[in-house]
C-alpha cells in the first residue's frame, strides 16, 4: 500500500480579533479570548488519546495558542510553518469588518463576490492562500515518518486549500464556513502528488 499522508487542518480558538469583528494579519497578533482558550483545551480533550504524530502551526499568536494544550499534553514542540500563515489582508489589516462594510468601498463589495478575482488592495488572492498552505503541508509531510499531523491555521487558509483541492471557483469561499475551532481532514499522496478530502466519522482512535 503506497503511503499517505494525513492533516487534520484546525482553525484557531476564538481571538480577540474575531471577539471586536477586526481583521488581523500583520499590524496585529492578538491572543485568544476567554473562550478560545477553552476551545484549545477542548482540542486537546478530543485529540489526547488520538495518534497524533506531528503538530505544525501558523505562526499568529491565536494559532500558536491553539495547539499549546495538545502539545504540552502529547510532549510535542509544534513546528512554526509560515506558510499558514493567514490571509495577507493588504489594506485592510487591522480595520474592523463593520467599517469596510459602512464604507461600502467598490474595493469591498467586490472582494465580498469574488475574493479570487478581487483580494484586498495589496493583498492575496484566495488560492493563493490554498497554494501556499498546500505547498508548506506537502514539504512538511514529505520530509516526515507517516502519520497524523494536525495543523493550527486560519479560516481562510482552510477555505483555501479547499477550493485548491476542488478547483472551485474564487466565489465559492463564501459557501465556506469555518467556525473557531473547526476541523477539517486532508490526505497527501504522494505517487499521484495530490491532495484529497477525508470525510471520516469522529470516532477514535483515528484510523488512516
Amino acid at each position: 500500500m503506497a503511503v499517505v499522508y494525513d492533516v487534520l487542518l484546525v482553525r484557531h480558538g476564538e481571538s480577540e480579533a474575531n471577539k471586536a469583528g477586526r481583521l488581523a494579519y500583520r499590524t496585529w497578533d492578538p491572543p485568544l479570548t476567554e473562550l478560545g482558550q477553552s476551545q484549545a483545551v477542548h482540542l486537546m480533550q478530543q485529540l489526547r488519546d488520538w495518534p497524533v504524530k506531528h503538530l505544525v502551526t501558523s505562526p499568529l499568536l491565536r494559532a500558536q495558542m491553539t495547539l499549546k494544550p495538545l502539545a504540552d499534553h502529547l510532549g510535542v514542540v509544534p513546528t512554526i510553518l509560515p506558510g499558514l500563515a493567514e490571509v495577507n489582508l493588504g489594506q485592510w489589516d487591522g480595520q474592523r469588518l463593520k467599517d469596510l462594510e459602512t464604507a461600502n468601498s467598490p474595493s469591498f463589495r467586490a472582494w465580498r463576490q469574488d475574493p479570487e478575482k478581487n483580494p484586498p488592495p495589496d493583498g492575496e488572492s484566495i488560492m493563493t492562500v490554498g497554494q501556499r498552505v498546500l505547498a508548506a503541508l506537502e514539504t512538511y509531510v514529505s520530509t516526515q515518518d507517516p502519520g497524523l499531523t494536525v495543523a493550527a491555521t486560519h479560516a481562510d487558509c482552510i477555505k483555501g486549500a479547499v477550493l485548491v483541492i476542488l478547483k472551485a471557483a474564487g466565489p465559492s469561499a463564501r459557501s465556506l464556513w469555518v467556525p473557531n475551532g473547526g476541523q477539517l481532514f486532508i490526505r497527501y499522496n504522494p505517487p499521484l502528488k495530490q491532495w484529497g478530502i477525508i470525510f471520516s466519522p469522529l470516532q477514535k482512535p483515528w484510523i488512516p
